[in-house]
């Protein structure tokens, strides 16, 4: 050629387009096989989290309000994604072993004695790790415990930052958030250190294999160097799949308390689980809500929260329960909206006992508003019609005017107004009026009121106050608390003390008088 360059040899451009084919195929399959192998781990990962979560909802208060406060987030959030890494060790380890044994075929067709001596080798130094493999158990079960700890300092920190701004703990519990990470850090670093040290035995075993293997084909089994030499290059090929193997399984062996755990409390929350509703639908009218004889006991309390409370609460009636802290009241509240279901004795509405089956249909009747408001980051439209979705807007108006809560049409973006994270853009009174106002959208039948003016300053009490006393005889009402604006409102006015009523004083219908309890017995 006039450029002085040499030709090729004839079909090496064909040659050399058929290798780009084959690199750029074998990338789109190693591609394609990531992304499904990701796909996979996302949607089991998805599913168990969801599949717990519908769990938990369907869950009894009295089991969920036990559990330990860590616990659930730490299952939710990091043990359902730490099943999601044992998948994807899983899938290496099965890719591995697929690969492991094509090599290993095609190492007995070339010389069947030395491959064969080969695979033993390294099956052999492969059961040695049998020790590290418990130990990485048992790191595993550390790192569960240590999750748990991380989650639960977490939550409720995050809940008291106010307060340890005010009691100057910020270096003590920054202390304590250190010591919580420094045990899960060492759990973890634990296992790493065991799987750092089985990748070095297992490459300084499988080394010590292929020589001894290499020098018996050499001396003893009379192998030809023609063979010899792809045995070592598959074995050194073999060696990093063995590697992947062994780390994968000290890897599932780390993974699996994270099975047990969510295994446990999927159990535990599936056993605790309400009972669908009962065909019996909820009477709709009814004159007369009565409790015979409830107990609530809580698993690991010696006292019960309530003990043998008899009492009988006429439709449209006010009822005001007060008593120091850990007289039951809260425990009372949950027993009537059948939140929680009596350990004994029995619910009853117009004489007829509800059925555990009937008590979300119950709910559905029942409006709570706790002491602290709880409100999502979104819009207050979207807070109200969290409760009834398809809420219309007239309706919304007449929950914010019964609620006291027509400063909201005056904000400059009135109900797109966004309220920020759990309402903080808002006063506390602010925060309960639309709080009182959700559940006014419901239309109750019950409405329980938790403490709800004890954080409220005067002027906010007033107002929850008024918006109460207008909806008197609407519905029937049951406020807690230990005293303030809201005891005047009450047609009677219950004193709890140790689980039990000490005074009952008020309207009684009068086919029920006092017993020697301070209940309300039929006479």
């Amino acid at each position: 050629h006039a450029s002085g360059g040499r030709a090729l040899p004839p079909g090496t451009g064909g040659l050399l387009g058929l290798f780009v084919l084959l690199v750029a195929l074998r990338a789109a399959l190693v591609q394609a096989r990531l992304h499904a192998e990701q796909a996979l781990q996302l949607a089991v990962t998805d599913n168990l989290r969801q599949r717990l979560l519908r769990t938990l909802f369907q869950a009894d208060w009295l089991w969920l309000s036990a559990v330990r406060p860590g616990r659930l987030p730490g299952v939710l959030l990091g043990t359902i994604d730490r099943l999601g890494m044992g998948l994807q060790h899983l899938q290496s380890l099965f890719a591995a072993a697929v690969t492991l044994a094509i090599m290993l075929g095609a190492a007995l067709l070339i010389d069947p004695l030395p491959a064969a001596a080969l695979a033993f080798g390294g099956l052999l130094v492969l059961a040695l790790h049998v020790a590290l493999r418990r130990q990485a158990r048992r790191e595993g079960d550390r790192a569960i415990g240590g999750m748990e700890d991380y989650y639960g300092f977490y939550t409720e920190r995050l809940a008291l930052i106010r307060l340890i701004r005010i009691f100057g703990a910020e270096a003590r519990e920054a202390g304590r958030a250190e010591a919580v990470a420094a045990a899960l850090r060492r759990a973890r670093l634990g296992f790493m250190r065991g799987v750092g040290i089985g990748n070095f035995a297992l490459q300084a075993g499988t080394a010590a294999v292929l020589a001894a293997t290499v020098w018996l084909a050499a001396t003893r089994w009379h192998s030809s160097p023609a063979t010899l030499l792809p045995l070592i290059a598959v074995s050194a090929r073999a060696v990093p799949l063995l590697t992947v193997i062994q780390s994968g399984l000290q890897n599932l062996a780390h993974d699996r308390p994270a099975v047990a755990e969510l295994g446990q409390c999927l159990f535990e929350a599936s056993r605790h689980a309400e009972l669908a509703d009962a065909a019996e639908p909820v009477p709709q009218d009814w004159s007369e809500l009565r409790l015979e004889q409830v107990a609530l006991r809580h698993d690991g309390r010696a006292s019960p929260a309530l003990d043998g409370i008899t009492l009988a609460i006429r439709r449209g009636s006010t009822v005001h329960v007060s008593g120091p802290s850990g007289a039951g009241k809260s425990s009372l509240a949950d027993v009537i909206a059948a939140l929680a279901w009596p350990s004994s004795g029995r619910m009853l509405l117009d004489g007829v006992p509800l059925a555990p089956g009937q008590r979300r249909a119950w709910r559905e009747r029942v409006a709570y508003v706790q002491q602290e408001p709880v409100l999502l980051h979104a819009s207050i439209c979207d807070n109200l019609r969290w409760a009834v979705p398809d809420a219309s807007d007239e309706r919304i108006g007449r929950a914010l005017g019964d609620a006291a809560a027509g400063f909201v049409l005056t904000l400059p973006e009135g109900l797109d107004t966004v309220v920020g994270e759990r309402g903080t853009r808002l006063s506390g009174g602010e925060r309960q009026r639309i709080a009182l106002a959700r559940g006014l959208l419901r239309d109750p039948a019950l409405l329980i009121l938790d403490e709800v003016t004890s954080a409220l300053d005067e002027e906010n009490q007033a107002a929850v106050a008024g918006a109460i006393a207008a909806l008197k005889g609407r519905m029937t009402i049951l406020i807690i608390g230990h005293g303030g604006s809201l005891v005047q409102l009450a047609d009677r006015r219950l004193t709890l003390s140790g689980g039990c009523v000490i005074s009952d004083t008020g309207e009684i219908p009068s086919q029920f008088v006092a017993d020697g309890t301070g209940g309300a017995m039929e006479g």
